[in-house]
C-alpha cells in the first residue's frame, strides 16, 4: 500500500511532463504551419502586386472584329437573297438584289436625255455657223457696195453724175453697214445661245451626270460582300421593300479581328506598344496562342450623360473603396487562328509581359497556362 502511495506522484508528474512536452510540440507545429501559410500569404501578396505592374493578367477580353450592315444604296424590292446565316462570303459576291426595272428606265432615259441634248448643241453649233457665214456675206457685199460709192463719189467730182445718183449711193452703203452690224450681232447671239461646244457644255455635262447617277443607281440594285467573312441575322425574304440605308443582314470580317482587354489603370504603367501578349480562348481550352500589343486606350466615358455645353455631373461613389477605372488595351493576333476560334464577342483571358525575361515571366508563363487547363472546366 505504501509502495502504491509513493509511486502515484511520480507517474503525475512523468503524465503532467508529456502533456507539457506534448503541447509543447502541438504549439511548435501550429507556429511552424503558422509561419509558413504567413510566408505563402506574403509570397502570393508580393506575386500579386508585381505582377500587377510587370505581368498584368485580365479575364475581361473579347474578341472583336468589324461589324457593318449591309444594305442598298437604293430603294426597291427585294428579288434575290442568295445566302443564308452564317455563310462564308467572299469579297464582291452578291448577298441580296434589289429589282432593277425601273433603275434601267432611268437608265435608258438619261441615255436619251444626253443624246438630244448632243442633237440641241449641235444644232446650236450649226447655227453659229451660219451666222457666220451671213456675217462674212454682209462684209463682202459692204466691201463690193464701198467700192462702188467710191467709183460714184469720183465720178461725181467731175460732173458725169447726178446728186440724186450719189445720195443713191450713199444709202446703199448705209444700208450695207447695217447689214454687217446685224449679222454680227446674230453672231454673238447665236455664240450665246450655243454655249461652250463639246463635252464642257453645260447641257451636255448635266445630261452626262444625270447618266453616271443613273448607272451607279442599277449597280446598287445588287449588294455584295465588302470583304472575306461571313453573314449573319439575315431575317427577311425576297418581296420584302427596302428604303436605301435599310440594313438586310449583318456582315463580320475574318479577316481583321483582335483582342480587346480591359485592365486596371495600375496594370498600364509599364506596357508599351509590341509587349509579347498570351492568349487562352474560352473556344479553344488547354491552349495558349501570342499576340502583341497595339495600342492603350487613351481614354474612356466615366460620365453617362454629360455632353459639351452642359454641366459637370459628379460620379456617385459608394462604399468605402473606388471602382477600379478599366481602360481598353488593343492586342494583335501574332499567329493564324482559325476563325472558328476568333468569334466575334468571344472570350479570352489575356496576360501581358512587358520584359521577357526574370522569375515574372516564367511564373507569367505557368499561370497563364494554368488558366488554359482550367478553360476546360469554365
Amino acid at each position: 500500500m505504501s509502495g502504491q502511495a509513493n509511486s502515484n506522484p511520480d507517474q503525475i508528474e512523468t503524465n503532467e511532463s508529456e502533456q507539457q512536452s506534448s503541447h509543447a510540440s502541438e504549439q511548435a507545429v501550429v507556429k511552424k504551419v503558422t509561419l509558413i501559410i504567413a510566408t505563402l500569404c506574403l509570397l502570393i501578396l508580393t506575386w500579386y502586386l508585381v505582377a500587377d505592374r510587370v505581368t498584368p493578367f485580365t479575364d475581361n477580353s473579347r474578341i472583336r472584329a468589324y461589324v457593318n450592315p449591309l444594305s442598298s444604296s437604293v430603294a426597291g424590292r427585294v428579288i434575290e437573297l442568295p445566302v443564308e446565316n452564317n455563310q462564308i462570303v467572299k469579297q464582291g459576291q452578291v448577298v441580296a438584289r434589289i429589282d432593277p426595272e425601273r433603275y434601267e428606265f432611268a437608265v435608258n432615259q438619261a441615255e436619251a436625255a444626253l443624246e438630244l441634248a448632243g442633237q440641241e448643241v449641235g444644232a446650236k453649233t450649226a447655227g453659229v455657223s451660219t451666222a457666220q457665214a451671213y456675217l462674212v456675206e454682209a462684209i463682202t457685199n459692204q466691201n463690193l457696195v464701198q467700192i462702188q460709192v467710191e467709183r460714184v463719189l469720183s465720178v461725181g467730182q467731175r460732173g458725169f453724175v447726178s446728186r440724186a445718183e450719189i445720195d443713191k449711193a450713199n444709202t446703199q452703203l448705209q444700208n450695207a453697214r447695217s447689214e454687217v452690224d446685224k449679222a454680227q450681232a446674230e453672231l454673238e447671239r447665236a455664240k450665246i445661245d450655243a454655249g461652250i461646244s463639246g463635252n464642257d457644255n453645260p447641257r451636255i455635262k448635266k445630261a452626262l451626270a444625270e447618266l453616271l447617277q443613273a448607272r451607279v443607281n442599277l449597280e446598287d440594285t445588287v449588294v455584295r460582300a465588302p470583304r472575306l467573312g461571313l453573314v449573319v441575322n439575315v431575317r427577311y425574304d425576297t418581296g420584302l421593300y427596302v428604303n436605301p440605308g435599310q440594313p438586310l443582314m449583318t456582315y463580320i470580317s475574318t479577316k481583321d479581328t483582335w483582342i480587346e482587354a480591359y485592365l486596371r489603370e495600375n496594370n498600364l504603367e509599364n506596357i508599351q506598344t509590341g509587349n509579347q501578349v498570351e492568349i487562352v480562348f474560352d473556344s479553344a481550352p488547354g491552349r495558349v496562342f501570342k499576340g502583341t500589343v497595339n495600342s492603350v486606350g487613351y481614354g474612356v466615358q466615366f460620365e453617362p450623360g454629360t455632353q459639351v455645353g452642359g454641366l459637370q455631373v459628379p460620379v456617385k461613389k459608394s462604399g468605402w473603396l473606388r471602382e477600379a477605372q478599366l481602360f481598353p488595351v488593343i492586342i494583335d493576333f501574332a499567329e493564324e487562328i482559325p476563325p472558328g476560334i476568333r468569334r466575334e464577342g468571344g472570350q479570352a483571358d489575356i496576360i501581358v509581359y512587358t520584359s521577357d525575361t526574370g522569375v515574372m515571366y516564367w511564373l507569367g508563363k505557368a499561370f497563364i497556362h494554368l488558366m488554359g487547363l482550367l478553360s476546360y472546366v469554365y
